[in-house]
């Protein structure tokens, strides 16, 4: 590794625990940490400091690296990836050239609420105590998070539901978002634009969901334009980086025993490039199951009209219709 041996000490051997990938022979790695390793080289007669192995390993080119999650799963072409991102690009700019909003929608992971652990650190004069193990059943409630963000004026809105992610829950917190906040900073608008991942309340293939955001549109008075990014690519939303991360960072090593804690926590969500965020309590209770009506499955084409560029995942709603 760079090192001469001390006269008269045995050979180094080849170490264990030192893999490469099978599909790069320039990467490899060892799951031996500074500590171990020099352990090692000192059982086989080599003097040598842990600060001196660190170099060693640095002059090898080894870095200390965490994972990256950017393998791709499920039936994904990489090779047609690429258009909806430019195409969602392409709208996004269209619409703040044009004035209209353009709001990034989604679901938060739920937050159990009760004397539970939660990892970071915080400031107190006293020792905080959570239960031990955090089990869920010693929950006192959970909370929903919805988000929506507004990138262009760096502003998050965060409704905390106290039932179930579902369609009608998703379009009342935006109307919700919309309504308190972002209806003031864009008062003359007829247009918005609303972009969602692939999946779950809000899935592109989700008649119900459809036909609630039908309903939102006739309640907001305005035609939604809505962007889903596809499968398995929501990590890239902005949203996720740029509104739940720094939420969860005010959650961070507190205990949040009541939904008025979690609110207060979210509403001290700052960043020095300037977030700003505002949240609400929603304890309307939301019913599962719920299937599209009948009659929208026989009209939806009246008022949802997709576009000819992957249609799938791009679409109009106007509660107005379509001639």
């Amino acid at each position: 590794m760079g090192f001469s041996k001390h006269p008269n000490k045995p050979e180094i051997t080849k170490l264990e625990h030192h893999p490469g990938s099978p599909s790069d022979e320039t990467v490899r790695w060892t799951e031996l940490k500074p500590v171990p390793l020099t352990q090692q080289l000192l059982a086989r007669g080599y003097e040598v400091s842990r600060n001196t192995v660190v170099r060693l390993l640095k002059r090898a080119g080894y870095r200390r690296r965490s994972l990256r999650k950017e393998l791709l799963t499920g039936d994904v072409d990489p090779h047609e990836r690429d258009q909806p991102f430019r195409y969602l690009d392409t709208l996004r700019r269209q619409a703040q050239a044009h004035g209209i909003p353009v709001l990034c929608v989604d679901t938060k992971k739920k937050e159990m609420l009760g004397h539970l652990h939660r990892r970071g650190h915080g400031y107190s004069t006293g020792i905080q105590f959570g239960y031990d193990p955090d089990d869920r059943h010693l929950a006192t409630g959970i909370l929903v998070p919805h988000g929506v963000s507004d990138d262009h004026d760096n502003v998050g809105f965060i409704t905390l539901g106290a039932s179930h992610e579902t369609s009608a829950f998703v379009c009342d917190a935006i109307a919700l978002a919309w309504q308190e906040d972002r209806a003031e900073r864009y008062p003359h608008v007829q247009e918005i634009l609303l972009t969602f991942d692939c999946g779950g309340a809000n899935a592109a293939r989700s008649l119900r969901f459809k036909e609630d955001l039908v309903e939102l549109s006739a309640r907001l008075g305005l035609r939604l334009r809505v962007a889903h990014y596809p499968p398995y690519t929501a990590k890239w939303h902005p949203i996720e980086h740029r509104l739940f991360s720094q939420v969860e960072r005010s959650f961070s090593g507190i205990i949040l025993d009541s939904p008025h804690t979690a609110l207060e926590a979210v509403q001290r969500t700052r960043t020095q490039t300037g977030l700003t965020v505002k949240a609400r309590l929603l304890d309307t209770v939301y019913e599962l199951g719920r299937k599209c009506s009948e009659a929208f499955q026989d009209i939806r084409a009246k008022f949802i009209r997709h576009d000819n560029v992957l249609g799938k995942w791009n679409y109009v709603v106007d509660a107005n219709g379509f001639s």
